[in-house]
């Protein structure tokens, strides 16, 4: 086999620049961004980091899609630029409006337009044109191409990788261990992207013709993919009948098995799509008819499921994405049992409007699970006659009350506090107001727990399970009059300390001249007695220090952790200053 010369890798290169521009563009953006995030410290924020690396896999797909659907549409130049603009405007939006870091609630949404783009990359090209042999071909070679640049590309890093740890093994040249994660972000950002562009279909006319199909691939389809399905459809129906002879409601678990059969059922029959006809592959056509029959058991029993966890608890996310797959799901089954054609572009497009639908609007899963949750919050509070003038009114007595507790912690971190500004008696944001400063895991916990508690709600578990807590010191001048000398210390197991806990609450630090202790129970139980400030509140310096008996050493914490556990307390950790005076 003749080896590619270094000219031609580079007129791929060029070739790939020149044709997917900015795709490359937001493809380096996101990859500068990732080794930037391995390149910070543990306590520095990542999350406008981490928020342009979503985007830019985000507008890779979404970019990729405009570019396939203009070349296979021969757009003149002037549309080309309105579509590639409207993209790029779209990307800034989601980058403004989406925040999967601060809010959780949009990392959904955000894997839901993942979905869609990387679905309307499968079929821009072949929008309002194009044959399904075509859009089967396309589809084809994208899948394979996937496969090749993975192979490529785990290949590549593998054998760099091993070149490296043998380098800094033979030469001891003790190599920062963070070179490995931007080997890896560069191979799969930078080699993995323009291997697999490189490899993308630009004859559209090529595709729409007679293709000679696989070989390897309908014997792998016919003699592993199809029996095994088979084998899975026999488990799942058997598992029906024992429910019908049982009369019992099934399992949970059921959906995603379930559904995980549909999906390897119509991928099976997808790849074999083009031959479904050809003779002696009558048994295609007869294995098609009958999975889509034996398919409607199937979808019942899913729905029982379904409908059992919604009832039961509601619809979150998860639950509302299994509801409208086992809704498509249906409709697939109707479609290909009644129409002749069975186009299967009706696959990805479906699922594409689908994924959109759920993004935004009062049909999205977003705002259908917050909607649910939050009646099944206020029925739980009518039910103990706790709903005055549509407020709910705080219990004076937290026993049993842990379902509500749940509810709150579910609906805050899930969605913020906004649900709960129109049926609390109080001002939320003064309620709140004090965890605006806080890091935003400090943030949700503590605005969880002053909504839990101004309800008087109480966590089932509490009672017998450790509180945890943190402080942190404002930041503030430190005032050392009256010391000579100042050392930074901390007892983080991943660094090597010059202190150490004792004795659950003794902090012991030493070097050679010198050794001290403390006993740190004081400033824990002023920490745990900061109601108001919540179980990581920011403490003013002078309440997070400590003096030595004899006077001659002092410490200062920037920030504690520990838990209180049968009413005794347990130092984890913590990092700050001792000052000393002169012997």
């Amino acid at each position: 086999m003749k080896l590619p010369s270094i000219q031609k890798l580079l007129e791929g290169f060029l070739g790939v620049i020149k044709r997917f521009p900015l795709e490359m563009l937001v493809t380096l953006a996101g990859t500068i961004s990732a080794m930037m995030l391995i390149e910070r410290e543990y306590n520095e924020d990542e999350t406008q980091l981490l928020q342009i690396i979503l985007c830019c896999n985000l507008g890779l797909v979404l970019l990729l899609s405009t570019t396939v659907f203009e070349e296979a549409h021969t757009l003149a130049r002037k549309n080309r630029i309105v579509i590639k603009l409207f993209a790029l405007l779209l990307l800034v939006g989601i980058y403004f409006l989406l925040d999967p870091i601060e809010e959780e609630v949009n990392s959904f949404r955000f894997g839901f337009l993942a979905v869609a783009f990387h679905l309307l990359v499968s079929f821009a090209p072949f929008i309002l044109r194009g044959t399904v042999e075509g859009f089967w071909e396309y589809n084809k070679r994208l899948f394979l191409r996937i496969l090749m640049s993975a192979l490529y590309s785990g290949v590549l890093y593998a054998g760099l990788a091993i070149a490296i740890v043998s380098t800094d093994a033979l030469f001891n040249l003790d190599i920062d261990g963070r070179i490995y994660g931007h080997l890896f972000v560069f191979i799969a950002g930078i080699f993995n992207t323009i291997f697999f562009l490189a490899g993308m279909p630009d004859n559209w006319s090529e595709l729409e013709e007679i293709q000679v199909y696989p070989k390897g691939l309908k014997i792998f389809t016919q003699y592993v993919l199809i029996p095994l399905a088979t084998v899975y459809l026999c488990i799942l129906l058997a598992y029906e009948i024992k429910l019908i002879a049982e009369w019992s409601l099934p399992e949970g678990i059921v959906s995603s098995l379930v559904l995980g059969y549909a999906v390897y059922g119509i991928l099976s029959l997808l790849l074999v799509y083009p031959i479904r006809y050809d003779e002696g592959n009558r048994w295609i056509t007869t294995f098609s008819k009958w999975f889509y029959l034996l398919l409607i058991p199937l979808i019942v029993l899913l729905a029982l499921a379904v409908w059992q966890r919604v009832d039961q608890y509601g619809i979150t996310e998860s639950r509302y994405i299994v509801v409208v797959l086992s809704l498509w799901l249906a409709g697939i089954t109707v479609y290909f049992l009644t129409d002749r054609q069975q186009n299967i572009k009706v696959i990805p497009i479906s699922l594409c409007i689908l994924a959109l639908l759920s993004v935004i609007g009062p049909q999205s899963a977003s705002s259908l699970s917050e909607r649910s949750q939050m009646s099944r919050l206020i029925a739980w509070f009518e039910s103990r006659g706790a709903v005055v003038d549509n407020k709910l009114v705080p219990f004076t007595n937290a026993e049993n009350t842990g379902e509500g507790a749940d509810l709150v912690r579910f609906l805050v971190h899930r969605y913020g506090t906004d649900p709960f500004e129109d049926i609390l008696s109080i001002q939320l944001d003064s309620l709140v107001a004090r965890t605006d400063t806080l890091s935003r895991y400090s943030k949700k916990y503590e605005r969880t727990e002053a909504i839990r508690k101004y309800l008087g709600l109480r966590y089932d578990y509490i009672k017998n399970a450790a509180e945890y807590f943190s402080a942190q010191a404002i930041d503030e001048p430190l005032d050392i009059k009256g010391f000579d000398y100042i050392l930074s210390f901390d007892t983080y197991a991943y660094k090597e300390s010059v202190a150490a806990i004792t004795e659950n609450t003794r902090l012991v630090i030493k070097r050679d001249s010198f050794s001290v202790e403390f006993d740190v129970s004081p400033i824990l139980e002023h920490v745990v007695h900061s109601e108001s400030e919540g179980n990581y509140p920011n403490v003013r310096p002078e309440n997070l220090s400590l003096t030595s008996e004899n006077g001659n050493a002092r410490v200062v914490f920037n920030t504690i952790n520990f838990r209180k556990e049968n009413n005794e307390f347990i130092f984890h950790n913590c990092e700050g200053y001792l000052l000393m005076k002169s012997q």
